[in-house]
């Protein structure tokens, strides 16, 4: 009776415990299963009543505690014993399958951001309230030298930026702030910057929370090392070691700020002769030369005295204020060093250095007008072959001028500024005039007075102006041939000056050739003086467009011949039909012996190679009868008409 009731009591039991949520088995004292519900034997299924659970158990667990148990589906359950008052004990299992899928995300989240830590190329360091470390990766231990110091106040870190002063507490959030590290004996320049106070992990129960703060630290070594290099380079000139133009300007700007009232000595060197040694030796022994000269420079130089490169053949000296005998000492000084034959390898090479000086306060208006000042001045050393040479007022306004006729000469053709006065040539055996040149004038308007060609040439030359100018003279030239043509003593040629670039230019006989058809004159009305300053060497370079002149009949004139580099091949080389008597010559008539014996050469090769010769600058009648007496008699000069504009050489009829 008592056994059925006991297996009643089981069975009720056993219902019961199927409705228990989870799994759940009853153990008697000896660990032996007694009852289980359907749950708990499918999480273990090696089991059965009366078998021993202890082998399930992990070791060392004792009376009360719980472990994980997995499955191979992938789930999980976490197992509870508790103690019974008669020695057994109870096991319930509860899914936590979704817990352990979270811990694993976790656990995956917080390798790759540890992993983070350690790969980022950045020192990250958590200091507590105290300045104590707390984590560190293994970056920052690279940084301090292979390990992480116990603290702030033992990194060694110190400020850069002044005050220059060891860190030991940090700065203010967000921050950044450079500093440099000697642990390892290399200094390293880091860039620090700290973090707001973190939120507090949760404390032991007898703690305070602690905040605490991230560090990050940024090796920016090899950065500052290259902008260290980047900045030397801006700085320097390349080729001498010297500061550069840069370098120069700073400086300049800087002294006139702390020695501006006590004044500034500026020299301005140029080394003539660099260019001729570039182009005969090469530019390898060139540069030689300007490092040489550099060295030069600066051992001549006194300890309180600056020499930078500033381009080229061209150095500048900074040095304190002086009075004019001490700076022509030290001018003298720089001058001998510099005028010193240069020996490279079997090579002696001799300079001209020129020197400009200018000094402030005399010169005022800051760093770029006393620029100007001493380069103006060593221009008038290079023009004049005079060392030194002191800045005066005379060259700012000389130079003001040259300044002003550049921006005016851009702009005179469009403005109507350029004009042609007409000079007669007489033939004075019929007293009849033959032929006439244009003469080009400028009435620039922004000097408000007339520029003479003597001036207005070379800086169209300087310009690159010179082919607009001598078509603009040509076309002028043949329009007014064209309106005197009809009327009454109208010449029957018109001569105009060429420069020799624009004679040598590929297109010019194309040129003369569509004006002279625009224009409807004839090639045989246009006279084309050829300059006397035509070097020999360009003679053959100049035949072609020479002879397509002479084959469409233009006439062709050698100009003021005897008076400069010209020679008696130039006669004969060049295809001319005149040659022009120099006024030089002309000038000296009949009393110079020298001039006398030049007429009587020139006349007789003339003669015998069947040119006509013309004398320039007669002035006076004794001139006429020599000139005459040797076979010339063509002329032109203030004896016979001074130049005239068009309509007063030629007047309109009616």
């Amino acid at each position: 009776m008592a056994e059925a009731r006991a297996e009643l009591l089981r069975e009720r039991l056993t219902l019961v415990l199927e409705t228990v949520p989870g799994g759940f088995a009853l153990c008697d004292a000896q660990g032996r299963l007694q009852l289980a519900n359907s749950r708990f034997r499918r999480l273990f299924a090696q089991v059965e009543p009366g078998s021993p659970l202890g082998a399930l158990l992990p070791s060392g667990m004792g009376e009360q505690g719980a472990f994980d148990h997995g499955l191979r589906d992938g789930s999980w359950h976490r197992v509870t014993r508790q103690p019974l008052p008669d020695g057994g004990f109870t096991l319930g299992a509860v899914d936590i399958t979704p817990l352990k899928q979270q811990e694993q995300v976790l656990a995956a989240r917080n390798a790759h951001q540890q992993a983070l830590l350690e790969l980022v190329p950045v020192g990250i360091w958590e200091l507590d309230e105290t300045g104590r470390s707390v984590f560190a990766n293994r970056q920052l231990a690279i940084l301090m030298g292979g390990s992480v110091p116990p603290g702030l106040a033992e990194a060694g870190l110190q400020r850069v930026t002044p005050p220059t002063e060891p860190i030991r507490s940090l700065p203010a959030p967000r921050t950044a702030v450079e500093v440099e590290h000697h642990g390892d004996g290399m200094p390293r320049r880091l860039l620090l910057v700290a973090s707001d106070a973190l939120q507090p992990t949760e404390p032991a129960a007898e703690e305070a929370p602690r905040h605490t703060r991230l560090v990050t630290l940024l090796d920016i070594t090899e950065r500052r090392l290259a902008q260290a290099e980047a900045e030397r380079l801006a700085w320097q000139d390349p080729l001498t070691g010297l500061g550069n133009r840069a370098r120069f300007i700073a400086t300049l700007s800087e002294r006139l700020v702390t020695e501006g009232s006590g004044g500034l000595t500026l020299l301005s060197i140029s080394l003539g002769g660099i260019g001729q040694v570039n182009e005969r030796h090469g530019h390898t022994v060139g540069d030689a030369v300007l490092r040489a000269a550099a060295l030069r420079l600066s051992q001549a130089l006194r300890a309180e005295d600056a020499v930078f490169r500033v381009g080229g053949n061209k150095f500048v000296v900074l040095a304190p204020a002086m009075d004019q005998q001490t700076i022509r000492w030290l001018c003298d000084r720089l001058a001998q060093v510099l005028f010193d034959s240069f020996r490279q390898g079997a090579l002696e090479v001799a300079l001209l250095p020129a020197i400009g000086v200018a000094t402030a306060p005399q010169v005022r208006g800051g760093g770029e007008t006393l620029r100007r000042a001493a380069d103006l001045a060593r221009h008038r050393s290079e023009v004049e072959a005079r060392t030194p040479v002191f800045y005066e007022e005379a060259l700012g306004a000389a130079a003001d001028r040259r300044q002003k006729l550049r921006k005016a000469l851009v702009q005179a053709i469009p403005a109507g500024e350029l004009r042609l006065v007409w000079q007669p040539l007489f033939d004075t055996r019929s007293y009849r005039m033959v032929a006439a040149e244009a003469l080009l004038r400028w009435d620039c308007g922004a000097l408000g007075h007339e520029v003479m060609p003597g001036e207005l040439l070379p800086l169209a030359t300087e310009l690159g102006m010179l082919a607009e100018i001598d078509f603009w003279v040509l076309w002028e030239a043949l329009a007014t041939k064209r309106r005197w043509a009809g009327r009454a003593g109208a010449p029957a040629t018109v001569a105009i000056n060429i420069s020799g670039a624009t004679l040598r230019a590929p297109g010019f006989p194309a040129q003369v050739r569509a004006a002279l058809d625009q224009q409807g004159v004839a090639a045989e009305e246009l006279d084309i003086e050829i300059p006397e300053d035509i070097p020999a060497r360009d003679i053959q370079a100049l035949a072609q467009n020479l002879e397509a002149l002479r084959a469409m009949g233009v006439r062709l004139s050698l100009d003021d011949f005897g008076g400069g580099v010209s020679a008696m091949a130039h006669l004969v080389q060049l295809p001319v039909q005149r040659v022009k008597l120099d006024r030089s010559i002309t000038h000296r008539l009949p009393e110079g012996r020298q001039e006398a014996a030049v007429l009587g050469a020139v006349a007789a090769l003339a003669r015998s190679l069947g040119i006509e010769l013309v004398a320039e600058g007669v002035e006076r009648e004794v001139q006429a009868s020599t000139l005459r007496a040797e076979g010339c008699f063509i002329m032109q000069g203030w004896l016979y008409g001074r130049p005239l504009a068009a309509d007063l050489l030629v007047p309109p009829e009616g």
